[in-house]
């Protein structure tokens, strides 16, 4: 997907997450938490020419280190803090997603891995990803 696009996506799921915020939907904020940080990733390996135009982040790819480090064997700044983060996001996504009402913290630590990874990548990158 050209970049461009990731930034647009990126840009839908960030409305989407103050929407949900606002709404107190737990289940839009798991789903775009998720898919906000694979897009906040996606920017960030595209401008650091680490994949192709058509590499494509599963999010279930951060369900196994196993996978992630076949899908990802190259380095990038901050790479262990970023997965671990995108790592704690899937752990969260289907309780919140799929599952009967989770507690606050749940939904207060999903939103914090997201807006670290987000300004995570902004200080690597020297810009604000909006």
């Amino acid at each position: 997907m050209k970049l461009e696009n990731h930034a647009l996506k990126l840009r839908e799921h960030l409305r989407a997450l103050e929407w949900a915020v606002r709404q107190d939907n737990q289940s839009s904020i798991g789903f775009h938490a998720s898919a906000g940080s694979v897009e906040v990733l996606s920017i960030l390996l595209h401008r650091l020419m680490k994949v192709q135009l058509d590499f494509q982040i599963n999010h279930g790819w951060f369900k196994s280190k196993g996978v992630l480090s076949q899908k990802m064997p190259f380095d990038f700044p901050r790479k262990e803090e970023i997965l671990r983060l995108m790592w704690n996001i899937e752990e969260l996504r289907n309780p919140l997603c799929y599952g009967s009402p989770r507690p606050e913290s749940s939904i207060d630590e999903i939103l914090e891995s997201f807006y670290k990874i987000k300004e995570i990548v902004e200080g690597i990158l020297g810009e604000k990803l909006e």
